[in-house]
């Protein structure tokens, strides 16, 4: 089976997989070639993919996952891949104090320039009859 990843900011994840193992807050569901077509909602939890031997992790944030014609798609908010479940669990993590520190030093630029730009329309007396 295929399975393939898409989040929000368009990162995406595609390879083949011989099952999925999903773990939501309803509890865990494993998926192998030919299951019936289904739809989960994931607020937060991980899918275990496993190809051979080889294992992999994806940890999701608010995502639907879809397996159908034996694609297994995942939409998510964010996502992280690992080799293992606490490497995935830290990638996503960092990830996820990256993008607060991102919208942290935003929130400060956005609040300096209205405050500059509050500054000078009282400088420039903008609006006033006298």
């Amino acid at each position: 089976m295929i399975f393939k990843v898409l989040t929000q900011q368009g990162k995406s994840y595609s390879d083949e997989i011989d099952f999925a193992i999903i773990k939501n807050e309803d509890g865990e569901l494993g998926i192998l070639n030919d299951h019936i077509p289904i739809i989960l909602q994931i607020r937060e939890g991980y899918l275990k993919l496993v190809r051979e031997k080889a294992e992999n992790y994806l940890v999701v944030e608010q995502g639907v996952i879809e397996f159908k014609d034996n694609v297994l798609s995942i939409l998510a908010l964010e996502a992280q891949m690992g080799a293992t479940l606490d490497k995935a669990r830290h990638a996503f993590d960092n990830m996820k104090k990256e993008k607060l520190e991102l919208t942290k030093r935003e929130n400060i630029d956005f609040f300096k320039t209205e405050k500059e730009l509050k500054e000078n329309i009282m400088k420039s007396k903008a609006g006033s009859l006298s």
